[in-house]
């Protein structure tokens, strides 16, 4: 038996042969070598192929493999929120602007910016067109992608023109939504839908925040800034345009200052193929820049976005934004409560105003129908505080929104006032400049009646112009016909003016008569006497000195430091007002500035500096003087305390900003207050709601003011109802004034007709007033109320084109008027004309007239026929 041994080594002898044999040619028949050698080629060729073939799906294969590796690198995949700082820090540079980016999707998308105005303090001036351009310069070019640009309602009509070369310059397509100034008038002020009437004096709104008192003021501008913000109604005509554009898929209705990144489209993009079947809306978070650059340099990735965000829509989608939601209340957040969105609780829980529409499903969110993807980048503002995520910038940034709000739309009414509705600073405001230029052709023409008037007006104006001769001569020691007067009239004194004790109304009423003097008789010996009352009274006691004195009330922008009283509030680019020193030691600003109505002597300023009996200097200084006493109208406590008061003294406070705003040339602060005076009428007037009462229009706290004069021991307790009647009368006449300036100013809504919620209105608390004192028609002190009043009428109806009926107000009117007779026939059969009755007859034509002191104590304007009525 063989070993194993041996057959192993028989088996191993084999194999070493057989390999020998294989190899070793020349042990080979020479008769097979063609053939042999044929067929190793062949299996030689083989075998090379294969090897080339393994390479090259080697080779493949690798490539596949770092392709792949390379997407999972740098493509954005979905995170949430929690897991942002887990994120690798890697960098990627976005793409060159004209770069198309790739992308699998076929979804056609519209993205649309809806650019507005600029808000400073919220925004820098120009923050709009310098983002703009930003974006044109740096944002990509993305993929089946067509952006538009909504200029949506750009007041200033230089900077849209510029936005719309710069999108010409980078071939962009906008849409352009006008704002229209006819339009804009219709829409009027909400001062009726508060608690209680002339709400902004109430003790209720006294004791708001100042940002509660801001969103209250910020709710009367609400028709307003629903045109001019139009907020929701751009967003709404991006939606509405986007779903008329063949072949779209979504619609991307963006605000103005936002950004994407590369990664940040691609993400949005990659979410919507993936749900884009079963969702038609998709929220954007939104993340908040200090800084534009940190797009160029810094690494494109999710960034924090706590910010509101934005919303994509289907073009199938039924949803849109809500338009009676105005610019700074909640216009998106709305939206986003609709779909399902969570919102902080601290606004949630926040119970609305009564006087807000009320449009938050507060207990009731809806099914969620949005999904949250990918991220966009909010341009920096400008404002670098209001823009770090913290409370104090948020509060900040909401109140500067509520600010700039209402700068905005005070702007744009003072643009209007001043470039279309001719608001002039330098016009006649109480009296009527036609009806007064007219009066005085009349008067040259030879008209008996007002003859009668101007010469009564001549005669006051000789004894005022020799009074104050006779004092100035024996104050400086000088003989009346030596009295050295320069160029402009002025008289030369180097010596202190004892200055006599005069009221500050009665001075008033003197420059006013002078003034009128010089208008009708040409003679300037009158305009020169009244320059120098000013210049002795007012200018010489508080013109200005040396610069280093000057204090100037600046606009604060600090939160805390704003003052949030009376009608400086909010303030706005307020008129610096320059506060001159006193030159006399001593002065003090007179104490009945506050009882005193300075309309119809602003105006005799005006006609003066007209004539140049005021110099340019001197009427600078003059309107620093009002300067000063309307600062002291609307900051000091006591002054707006006065203009709290539901009487007299509250229209008496409203006549005189007005007429001191307008005389500084402070636009806003005239447009503002001839807006709130309507809110005091529902005040004021009262018509009890028990029906079967009598309908007659009572003023119930002039009754109060009354009382409480009675209860001080100033009125006796017999005098009660004649009391009663010079107080309703007084608060009447203030009002016709109110109305009469607003009406020759031709600037501001009309009062007389103007209806407050409860159905009052001046119109009617005329007739009532009228009608329950028609015993004491003949009173003179009555009289010019009644003209002045049938006046404001007229003007009104006129405004308006009103055809009279039988049995309006215009025959109400009438049938008093035939009673007393016209306005220029004052004086029936007592015009003096005997020394006998001079000095009872005087008196009753200073009445008849506007002169002395029972006409000033019922309000009555010097000479109201020339203009007035």
């Amino acid at each position: 038996m063989p070993s194993v041994t041996s057959n192993r080594n028989k088996k191993t002898d084999y194999f070493s042969r057989s390999n020998h044999n294989y190899y070793d040619f020349n042990i080979l028949p020479r008769v097979r070598g063609s053939q042999f050698e044929r067929t190793f080629n062949i299996q030689n060729a083989i075998m090379r192929r294969e090897k080339f073939i393994r390479r090259g799906l080697s080779i493949i294969i690798l490539i596949t493999l770092i392709a792949f590796m390379i997407y999972v690198w740098f493509s954005p995949i979905e995170q949430s929120l929690e897991n942002n700082n887990n994120l690798p820090n890697s960098h990627f540079p976005n793409s060159p602007p004209n770069a198309i980016l790739p992308s699998s999707s076929n979804e056609e998308i519209h993205l649309y910016r809806i650019l507005g105005n600029d808000l400073p303090p919220r925004h820098k001036a120009g923050q709009v067109l310098q983002n703009v351009k930003f974006i044109l310069e740096n944002e990509p070019t993305f993929h089946n992608t067509k952006k538009w640009w909504i200029l949506n309602r750009i007041i200033d009509n230089e900077y849209e023109n510029a936005l719309m070369d710069l999108l010409k310059q980078y071939n962009q397509d906008y849409v352009r939504i006008p704002f229209v100034i006819e339009e804009y008038l219709k829409f009027d002020f909400r001062l009726e839908d508060f608690p209680e009437p002339d709400f902004f004096h109430s003790y209720e709104y006294m004791n708001f925040s100042k940002v509660a008192k801001l969103r209250t003021i910020d709710y009367s501008y609400h028709d307003k800034n629903l045109y001019a913000m139009n907020n929701n109604g751009g967003r709404n005509a991006a939606l509405a345009h986007g779903k008329l554009q063949p072949n779209v898929r979504w619609i991307f209705p963006f605000d103005g200052n936002c950004f994407l990144t590369t990664n940040a489209f691609l993400e949005i993009m990659t979410q919507i193929e993936r749900w884009g079947k079963d969702y038609k809306y998709f929220v954007v978070p939104m993340a908040r820049l200090l800084n534009n650059t940190q797009l160029l340099v810094g690494p494109d990735i999710r960034p924090q976005t706590p910010e509101e965000p934005q919303i994509i829509f289907r073009h199938d989608s039924e949803e849109k934004y809500n338009e009676n939601m105005r610019y700074g209340r909640r216009s998106k957040l709305e939206m986003l409560w609709r779909l399902g969105v969570p919102s902080p609780r601290k606004i949630l829980n926040k119970p609305p105003v009564p006087w807000e529409s009320h449009d938050a499903p507060y207990f009731s969110p809806p099914k969620n129908k949005y999904k949250m993807i990918g991220w966009v980048f909010r341009l920096f503002s400008g404002q670098a505080s209001q823009e770090v995520h913290k409370r104090e910038a948020s509060a900040l940034r909401a109140f500067n929104r509520l600010l700039a709000i209402q700068d905005l739309l005070d702007g744009i009414d003072e643009r209007i006032a001043r470039t279309v509705q001719g608001f002039d600073s330098n016009r006649l405001f109480l009296y009527d400049e036609k009806a007064l230029n007219r009066a005085r052709l009349h008067y040259w023409g030879g008209d008996t009646k007002i003859t009668k008037v101007v010469d009564v007006l001549l005669d006051r104006a000789d004894t005022m112009s020799s009074d104050a001769a006779n004092w100035y001569s024996s104050a400086n020691g000088l003989p009346v016909d030596t009295i050295v007067e320069d160029e402009f009239g002025r008289f030369v004194s180097t010596t202190p003016i004892p200055l006599p004790n005069v009221s500050t109304s009665e001075l008033f009423e003197n420059i006013t008569t002078l003034t009128f003097a010089h208008h009708f008789s040409g003679n300037v010996r009158y305009s020169r006497w009244a320059a120098n009352l000013i210049r002795t009274f007012i200018l010489s006691s508080y013109g200005v000195g040396e610069q280093d004195e000057l204090q100037v009330t600046a606009y604060n922008t600090e939160f805390d430091a704003t003052n949030d009283e009376g009608y400086s509030f909010p303030h706005l680019n307020k008129i610096p007002r320059t506060v001159p020193k006193f030159n006399k030691i001593g002065s003090k600003f007179p104490t009945d500035l506050l009882d005193t109505d300075p309309s119809f002597f602003l105006d005799a300023c005006r006609l003066l500096y007209r004539v140049r009996a005021l110099t340019h200097k001197e009427y600078t200084e003059l309107r620093q003087f009002a300067s000063i006493w309307l600062e002291r109208l609307i900051n000091n406590p006591e002054s707006i305390g006065r203009s709290r008061e539901p009487d007299h003294r509250g229209t008496l406070y409203d006549i005189q900003v007005i007429s001191l705003a307008g005389f500084v040339d402070d636009a806003r602060l005239y447009l503002r207050v001839v807006s709130r005076t309507r809110m005091r009428i529902g005040k004021h007037f009262y018509i009890a709601n028990d029906a079967s009462l009598s309908s007659h229009m009572s003023q119930p706290y002039e009754i109060i003011y009354v009382n409480n004069l009675i209860e001080k021991g100033q009125v006796l307790p017999v005098q009660h109802e004649n009391a009663i009647f010079k107080c309703t009368t007084l608060n009447l006449q203030y009002w016709m004034i109110l109305t009469r300036i607003i009406q020759n100013v031709r600037i501001g809504l009309d009062l007389w007709q103007y209806t407050a919620k409860d159905g009052q209105r001046l119109s009617r608390a005329m007739m009532d007033h009228l009608g329950k004192h028609a015993s004491k028609i003949d009173d003179d002190l009555l009289r010019p109320l009644i003209h002045i009043a049938q006046a404001a009428h007229q003007a009104s109806d006129t405004k308006k084109g009103i055809w009279h009926e039988h049995g309006d107000e215009h025959d109400y009117f009438q049938h008093f008027l035939k009673n007393i007779g016209s306005k220029m026939n004052l004086f029936g059969k007592n015009y003096p004309s005997s020394e006998g009755d001079i000095i009872t007859g005087k008196k009753r034509i200073d009445r008849c007239v506007g002169l002395g002191e029972e006409a000033r104590q019922r309000g009555i304007p010097p000479f109201w026929m020339f203009g007035v009525a």
